[in-house]
């Protein structure tokens, strides 16, 4: 901001701090008093985390400065430039910080340009804030600035960036960003140039938050909420969540053993958990084992009297035992009262509705944390005491759920998983059978028990007044979808979606849900046609409602995959503007951002999916394939093995591993491959093991397990274009031809859909090439080669390009190229239209041997 002196104010005796404004400022009558009116409203914060003010003069050559308190220290800056501060020194100094911005904010005061320059620390550790006001001053008066921006850029919050009104919450932006920097030593929007920074501010998610502790995170995705109506809207409010998550990092005590407070345990409830418990020590400790358990029970016969009485003091009771702890929950797998094959599907996604809703109380209370029902699902989590051991859920839910007639009945049990002791119990049903009205009665009495306050918003708003029937259906497709890699799981989750939106119109979660289902199809088929489908049913949600994250999460992976990266961008924002922690929108950032060519980031994103969600497969799978495709095979291998660790029966898992293992280890790609094919007939199987024996030249072995591949999925231009190569080897002419024509169709239509994939261009201009259409062939490789020009694979199908069309120097040197930049030469043979330029002496003394 300028230049300051220490000094002595020969008055009273005191040092002081006297900070002149940049020389290049120009004051004018106006700044002067803007800048005295600025001075006057800063002085009167008298906040023991805030610079103290005692006034401004004007020095003998007319230059203003501000007479400032001296205070023994160093910046903030400075404090990081020798590096990272622990945790716990990083929260006392932000909620110190936040303390002081509070004070100024009760006062309507907001400073602008809060950044680490800005923070003094002093020797006793206490922060100081200064230079409240001078932002606006200087942007006012500074002859160098063309608009007439407050703050500095990366601290700027994105309002302030675009030159909208600011408020408060720029300051709690700016607080947030200083957070993060001192618990991880990085700046979150860190980029190379003030342009890319820009960007990111505006478009992408904080980065480097992998080192930032589980408790800190939710306030951090909140503070830089891209929207300030997102954020915490005062510096009180983010004040509280800091103190919290210092609270819950530094751990209080356990409350001591109190009495269990709740109806009586049924006998099979009992045995269960007994089952389930840790077994007692040896001794002493087991001969009183008996003693207690039949206190317990006595204890608990007694209070089920009252507990039948008198259910709401009950629930208010067990509220107040334990109002003051940490309530990590965990949905554990519902009970299928019956075993009726057709509601199991039911059961199983009622473990994901009830974890949802639940979810949506999370950012209302700082003290609930919900454990995503991959994480139950993946560690098999199936009792309390496994759950507070592998998922550290100090609460479980548990329940059941049946279907008698047209009725529904609902049973869900509440358990101290640490103690494990029964909380509370509810049992709810409905004549009608409105699964979704009993589902929101179990969340109401579960935040009762929790002692957790909601407001009626708090449940699913997505789920209210939709049809009984319909979200039943919704539900089950839940469970179908939830191990979408098991074949007939998808069609069995549209057939439930299509009929629940048939039935309620108006559902959009179902739209929603229909539109993210044919988008995994289209993933697991490659047939063009569910991408229509997908969209159409994504559209139609956000007619109904536009705050569904879920659906903008959709909207961002199909644009994703149409290489509309801006588009893509857009929603996924959307997205994460709705709920900073959604896992699938960040995953959704890193493809992006690998496909705007920063690995780096996309890493980054790819590893911050993985820690939001650390036990659900899908997370490692996509981060393999992101080593896959930056040649990072043994970084790949390591993750496709970690998906086997968590699904041993996951096909997919097996076909990846095996694609990965070809070329290195070619027996035990051959195994892998055969395994996934085993576990499931699936077409990635078949069609990744025909690639194997192309590599190894067994044409006819590719040409039977392509078909294969083709039987359950003939919508792939790859798969055709693979067996089109076997039949050429193998000189079969007739089919051959018959390969060839619906490889072309195929591509020309997918061409359509997507004209930004390089590799569906270069491998058109290969056929055009063929027929002898120069125009259209070239045209066709240049837009490949503008699209990627460093893909080998593209640069090995140009030189095939050229080589048909008789340009053998063109070839020759696209060849090259393509060696040079990780293409191999067992690839360049592969080719039969490349033959003869292999042969070609200029071939060999440029190429690889």
């Amino acid at each position: 901001m300028g230049v300051v002196y220490k000094a002595v104010d020969l008055k009273l005796e005191r040092t002081v701090a006297l900070k002149f404004l940049p020389p290049e400022v120009v004051v004018s009558d106006i700044d002067k008093e803007r800048l005295l009116r600025e001075a006057r409203s800063a002085s009167a914060l008298d906040h023991p985390n805030i610079g103290v003010i005692h006034g401004i003069e004007e020095s003998d050559d007319h230059q203003l400065f501000i007479v400032m308190a001296y205070y023994e220290g160093d910046t903030l800056a400075q404090k990081l430039n020798r590096g990272v501060l622990s945790v716990r020194e990083a929260l006392d100094l932000a909620i110190q910080i936040a303390r002081g911005l509070s004070a100024a904010h009760a006062r309507n005061i907001v400073h602008r340009d809060i950044k680490p320059s800005n923070i003094i620390v002093t020797k006793d550790n206490v922060a100081k804030i200064v230079d409240f006001g001078l932002a606006r001053v200087v942007a006012s008066a500074s002859a160098t600035q063309s608009i007439s921006l407050t703050g500095t850029l990366p601290y700027m919050a994105p309002e302030q960036i675009l030159g909208e009104p600011i408020d408060q919450r720029s300051d709690v932006w700016a607080l947030g960003v200083i957070t993060v920097q001192m618990i991880t030593g990085s700046h979150p929007f860190v980029r190379p140039n003030t342009a890319a920074m820009t960007f990111a501010i505006l478009n992408q998610p904080p980065a480097a938050l992998d080192a930032v502790p589980t408790a800190v995170r939710p306030l951090i995705y909140k503070a830089l909420s891209k929207k300030p109506e997102h954020r915490h809207a005062t510096a009180d409010e983010l004040l509280k969540d800091l103190e919290f998550a210092r609270a819950e990092i530094t751990s209080t005590p356990a409350p001591p053993e109190e009495p269990t407070l709740t109806r009586a345990i049924t006998p099979r409830e009992l045995k269960r958990i007994i089952e389930n418990a840790s077994t007692p020590r040896w001794g002493a400790a087991q001969a009183r084992w008996p003693v207690r358990l039949v206190l317990a029970m006595l204890m608990l016969a007694l209070i089920a009297v009252a507990g039948v009485f008198l259910p709401a003091l009950r629930e208010r009771l067990a509220g107040l035992v334990y109002a003051s702890t940490d309530k990590h929950i965990a949905v554990l797998p519902f009970e299928n009262v019956g075993n009726d094959p057709a509601y199991e599907p039911v059961a199983h996604g009622l473990m994901d509705a009830l974890t949802n809703e639940l979810s949506n109380l999370e950012a209302a209370q700082k003290s609930l944390w919900v454990v995503p029902a991959s994480e139950v699902r993946s560690h098999k989590v199936s009792d309390p005491a496994a759950a507070y051991r592998d998922l550290g859920a100090t609460m479980v839910v548990q329940g059941s759920v049946q279907r008698r007639g047209p009725a529904v009945y609902l049973t869900v049990v509440l358990i101290d998983a640490k103690r494990l002791r029964q909380i509370g119990y509810v049992e709810l049903q409905d004549p009608s059978g409105d699964l979704a009205m009993v589902q929101n009665q179990a969340v109401v009495h579960l935040a009762r028990m929790m002692r957790v306050k909601m407001s009626d918003d708090a449940l699913a708003p997505a789920t209210k007044g939709v049809a009984p029937s319909s979200y039943e259906s919704y539900v089950k497709a839940l469970g179908y979808l939830q191990r979408y890699d098991k074949p007939g799981n998808i069609d069995l989750a549209i057939t439930a979606l299509d009929s629940a939106v048939k039935t309620d119109e108006r559902f959009a979660l179902g739209y929603a849900t229909l539109g993210e289902a044919y988008r995994l199809k289209y993933q697991t088929d490659r047939n063009p046609g569910w991408i229509d489908q997908a969209a159409a049913n994504c559209r139609k949600a956000v007619e109904l409602d536009d705050r569904l994250p879920a659906v903008h999460v959709t909207l961002g992976y199909l644009n994703l995959t149409r290489a509309r990266m801006d588009l893509a961008l857009q929603e996924f924002q959307k997205a994460l503007d709705i709920n900073p922690r959604d896992a699938t929108a960040v995953m959704g950032m890193a493809y992006v951002n690998e496909h705007l060519d920063h690995p780096t980031e996309a890493e980054a994103n790819f590893k911050r999916a993985i820690a939001l969600r650390p036990d659900y497969w899908d997370g490692y799978t996509a981060l393999g394939d992101f080593y896959d495709r930056h040649n990072r095979t043994k970084e790949a291998i390591a993750q496709f093995q970690h998906v086997l660790e968590l699904t041993p029966d996951n096909p997919e898992a097996y076909s990846n591993l095996g694609a990965e293992y070809i070329g290195a280890d070619d027996a035990a790609a051959e195994a892998a491959l055969k395994k996934s094919v085993e576990l499931a007939p699936n077409y990635e199987g078949y069609s990744n093991l025909g690639w194997l024996y192309l590599t190894q030249k067994r044409w006819a072995d590719a040409a039977q397990v392509l078909h294969q591949a083709l039987a359950l999925n003939d919508k792939d231009w790859r798969v055709w274009a693979n067996l089109l190569v076997a039949y050429q080897w193998l000189n079969d002419r007739d089919n051959e031809r018959a390969a060839r024509t619906k490889t072309m169709g195929l591509l020309e239509n997918f061409a359509t859909l997507n004209p930004q994939d390089a590799a569906v261009q270069s491998n058109l201009s290969t056929f055009y090439a063929e027929d002898k259409l120069r125009d259209k062939a070239i045209a066709r490789a240049d837009s490949a080669l503008a699209l990627s020009p460093k893909d080998p694979g593209v640069l090995a199908d140009v030189a095939e390009t050229y080589e048909d069309l008789g340009d053998r120097k063109r070839a020759l040197q696209f060849s090259q190229q393509s060696l040079s930049n990780g293409g191999t030469l067992a690839d360049l043979r592969r080719r039969r239209a490349l033959q003869a330029l292999l042969a070609d002496p200029s071939f060999r003394s440029n190429g690889k041997p």
